[in-house]
């Protein structure tokens, strides 16, 4: 009998620790978080440009004279653009690459010597959008062998960045309270926020691409070669954030 009782006691003690850590648990379930997602654009029209321009120059004897034949013509299109330019706005001229080959032809295995080959690329930096075409023309009238990556960008993007991101986390705080109140429930307090960043689509290049050639050379007489057509188009940036808001 005492043993019995025993036991009964032993069950009864079990039943009663169970019903506690499973009213724990419940407690632990209300004390929960809720989640939102928010982002914010805005289309931008763009109001500086990077342009690309190529001399490409070759000789079939000398290395030297490639070399020097391309210095010749990029020191005239660096000293010609630099009047096109604004300087007290930030506006400038440099060169950004600069390559020197050993070109060959090849008759099945048999590799031979061709030619030599200089590429010289200057970047033009500008915030006068509007003198793109006199810009590429004055190139391509100077030498410039090819015109190419015209990227468009926003001077103050950090600055758009930054509100957009003010926007998007205020859109969240109304989601998330919106949410709460319609559930019957308290926020606390901001649990968690991360901050969305879309490099591959607005990230720092955020250009439209534009991709050109020229339609002469200094070798080659282009004097009707029309007037290039350029449209920056609209540069979209973006901020996003998830955040976790503690709930009671």
């Amino acid at each position: 009998m005492k043993k019995s009782l025993l036991i009964l006691a032993l069950a009864s003690t079990i039943a009663i620790c169970g019903s506690a850590q499973a009213q724990q648990c419940t407690c632990q379930g209300q004390n929960g978080t809720i989640s939102v997602s928010a982002n914010a654009v805005k289309e931008v029209a763009p109001d500086t440009v990077e342009i690309n321009i190529e001399v490409q120059t070759e000789d079939a004897k000398s290395m030297q004279k490639a070399m020097n034949d391309n210095n010749e013509i990029s020191q005239k299109i660096l000293t010609g653009l630099k009047s096109t330019i604004k300087a007290e706005d930030g506006d400038y001229v440099k060169t950004s690459d600069f390559r020197a080959d050993s070109l060959y032809k090849y008759n099945g295995s048999k590799r031979s010597f061709d030619k030599y080959m200089v590429t010289n690329n200057v970047i033009v930096h500008t915030k006068s959008i509007e003198s793109i075409p006199s810009i590429i023309e004055k190139a391509i009238a100077l030498g410039a062998t090819g015109i190419s990556n015209l990227n468009f960008s926003v001077s103050n993007y950090d600055r758009y960045r930054d509100e957009l991101l003010t926007l998007a986390i205020q859109k969240a705080n109304k989601q998330a309270q919106t949410a709460a109140t319609a559930a019957n429930i308290a926020i606390k307090g901001v649990k968690d926020l991360t901050i969305i960043n879309n490099d591959n689509i607005y990230g720092r290049t955020r250009y439209t691409a534009v991709n050109l050639k020229a339609c002469g050379s200094a070798d080659a007489a282009a004097p009707e070669a029309a007037t290039p057509s350029i449209e920056p188009g609209i540069i979209k940036i973006q901020a996003g954030v998830n955040m976790t808001y503690s709930i009671k």
